[in-house]
This record gives C-alpha cells, structure tokens and sequence, in this order.
C-alpha cells in the first residue's frame, strides 16, 4: 500500500457510485474479512444498491484504522491509483493477455476491479514499474565463481517460494506479510522489483468536527534487486544490511540452490577509488568517451591512517586542483591515507548534467539511470570497476 495512504478519490461517495455495484459487492464480498469489518466501522451491509450507504463507506475508506484488513487497503489504494489516465490501456492490453473477460466494466474503476478479481499480480506488476528507475543507490555482489541463471527458472511456482521466505523474515521483523517479487528480464539482466511493507504507523488526524483522530498505516516499500547475467552480480538497492543478506541468502538459495552463492561479508570489491592516486588528474580523462563534454571530482572523502578515525571530506568544483593548490598531492599521501568515497560531476554533450558517487568495495549512486553505459564505460576505462577476474571479460566485452 502507498507509504502515506491518502485515497485521492475512493473517499468521495459520487466516486464510488461510479463503480458498477454489483462488482463493487463482488470486491467486498471476495474476503471473508471485508465486510465483517465494514460492519464494525458502522455500515449497514446490503446488497441492494438503492439502501447502500455510500457515504458511510467513504468515510471508513477516509479514516482507516489499525483493524483494517491489509489485502482491503492493498486493493483499494491500486484501484484508487490505477484507475484511468497512463495506466487505463496497460490494465486492458495485460487483461487481454491473461485472457481475463472485460465486457462487464463500463468505467475505469471498474477495469481495475476486475483485473484484482482475476489476478493481483497484473496490478502489482503494472504499479511497479514505475519504480524501476526511481532508485539510485546500488551495493552489489558477486558469486565467488561464474555461474550462469536460466530465466526459464523463474516460474510463478519459484517467485511464490522466495515470497514466502520473505514474508517470514519480514513479518519477523514487525514489518507484516504480503511481499511480492515482480520479474523483468532481457538477455542481459533480471531485474526483481519486490514490494513489501514497512512499521505500522499512526498519524494524527482532525475529524469534520474538531475531534482528535488517528490513522494506522503500513507504508509500502519497493527494493530493486538487478542480477547481471554476464558478470554474476547481483546489484541492490534497499535500506538496511539485513535486507541485503537477506536478499543474498534468499535468491541465493532459491534461484542458484545455494545460500551462500553471493559473497556478503566482505564483499568482493567492485569499485575502487585508487586511480585518483595512481594517475591524478589523468583519471579523470574523458574525451575517449562518446557522450561526456567534462568530468570533474566534485567530492573526496580522505580516511587517513590515525588512531582518531580522522576523515578529511574536500567539497568543491574541482578536488584535485584544491589539493594542489594547498601543495598536496595524492600519491605522495598514498601510504598514510584511504579514499573511501567520491562524487563525479559530469557534463554529456548533450548538455545535461549529472553526479555519480562511488564508495568501495561495492556501492554506486547515480542521479538517473538513462547514461548507464556510458558512466559504465568510462568507469571501466579508467580503472575504478575491479571486477573479479572470472567476470572481466565478459563485462569489457
């Protein structure tokens, strides 16, 4: 469900009325929870449209409470999100292909109903892809050897098992049940949006009438796990450490039959920053790189050798030239110091602009995703991608 839950329009009854009845009391009768619910909250269950009160529904979908069943929230929020506008066609075209009859929807609600009817996963899927390249931050990790990923393997029956082992070490962690894994894959990558929830939260809310309130609500996350066939990596975004082990153990276990497959701790290196001592300025060279007017260090953080944990951060247009404007030179520092993060400001011929962070061993962050190759090869020509030897081939190729 959305991170906020706000229903930008199934909390207006003339809304509402614009569902076919019938499948609007098809929905709420689809969960033995629904309408026992309802009833607890104050409506007067029907099934003749002419008694049901619409507005006494709207206010509950207004103001849901911590008993409010998860799957009602789930759906409504897709149904309130989906409904018309970009997402209309894609909702018909996936019906068609599943073969799911839509000859009874005469609005656009309607559509998304009965797709839910039929299979939630359309939905899931097509709310999910907007969150694609939403996510900037990767941390990736490799298998200790090459190993190759059958795309047949991922069948529903497979995508259904690591669900459930998500939905155990979420749930175990308060964060509730209802994980979905949302494949995409081309010859190259696979890609797994899942989806699971957050904390329950409660927010304070105002009643029509002055009266304090409350709203309970688990937000909705979407992590991105990206498996490259070529170099064995698999690149994670998400938030915490657990979840990337986790994400490591699970897809580990279930698509390549081994927990440990992916080698967490350490990480085997992807990135390093050591040409900036190496070559210097020359590191930064970019005119072998179709796409990139200019390249600059906008950004340098220093570990030096101490027992103060002492980090120098240099923020500025241009690193290198700081330094040496203070006679300081990275190469002559080399044996008393660490780089451990960097900030690229680049230039594209076409005028646009945009800032990559690298942070050995493992962790890249981009503004946009649409200049990937090109980043990708200037990161690989000027040494900052150490990939394991076994995958190098395959990933300059």
């Amino acid at each position: 469900m959305s991170a906020s839950y706000r229903l930008r329009n199934l909390t207006k009854p003339e809304v509402l009325k614009q569902i076919t009845f019938e499948l609007l009391a098809e929905f709420l009768e689809s969960n033995d929870t629904f309408v026992p619910y309802l009833r607890n909250r104050g409506l007067r269950w029907t099934d003749v449209q002419a008694d049901f009160d619409f507005l006494q529904l709207a206010r509950i979908l207004k103001s849901p409470d911590q008993d409010t069943p998860e799957p009602l929230l789930d759906a409504l929020y897709l149904v309130d999100k989906l409904a018309g506008g970009e997402f209309q066609e894609r909702i018909e075209s996936e019906c068609e292909k599943a073969g799911i009859d839509l000859a009874r929807c005469q609005t656009d609600q309607d559509h998304v109903l009965v797709a839910w009817l039929a299979n939630p996963r359309i939905l899931d899927r097509i709310h999910a892809e907007q969150y694609r390249t939403k996510h900037n931050k990767f941390e990736s990790f490799f298998t200790g050897s090459r190993v190759s990923l059958d795309l047949a393997k991922l069948t529903p029956d497979l995508l259904g098992k690591i669900e459930s082992e998500l939905d155990a070490f979420y749930e175990y962690r308060k964060k509730g049940r209802g994980s979905r894994v949302l494949p995409f894959t081309s010859n190259k990558e696979a890609w797994f949006l899942v989806r699971h929830g957050e904390r329950i939260r409660r927010e304070g809310t105002m009643k029509v009438d002055g009266e304090s309130d409350s709203i309970y609500y688990r937000p909705e996350k979407f992590d991105v796990l990206i498996y490259y066939l070529e170099t064995g990596e698999l690149a994670i975004h998400t938030n915490t450490k657990g979840e990337l082990a986790a994400y490591c153990r699970i897809i580990g276990r279930n698509v390549f039959g081994d927990p440990k497959i992916f080698v967490v701790d350490p990480p085997i290196a992807k990135y390093t920053l050591q040409p900036l001592i190496d070559q210097g300025r020359q590191s930064l060279v970019c005119a072998d790189v179709t796409g990139i007017k200019r390249l600059q260090l906008a950004e340098l953080h220093i570990r030096h050798h101490s027992d103060q944990k002492d980090i120098e951060i240099r923020r500025c247009d241009d690193a290198l030239r700081a330094l040496t404007e203070h006679r300081r030179n990275l190469a002559d520092e080399a044996d008393a110091i660490e780089l451990i993060r960097a900030k690229f400001k680049i230039k594209y011929a076409t005028g646009g602009t945009e800032t990559i962070t690298i942070e050995p061993p493992n962790i890249a962050s981009f503004d946009r995703d649409m200049h990937n190759a090109i980043i990708h090869q200037w990161l690989v020509g000027r040494g900052f991608i150490c990939l394991p030897q076994f995958a190098k081939v395959a990933e300059v190729a």
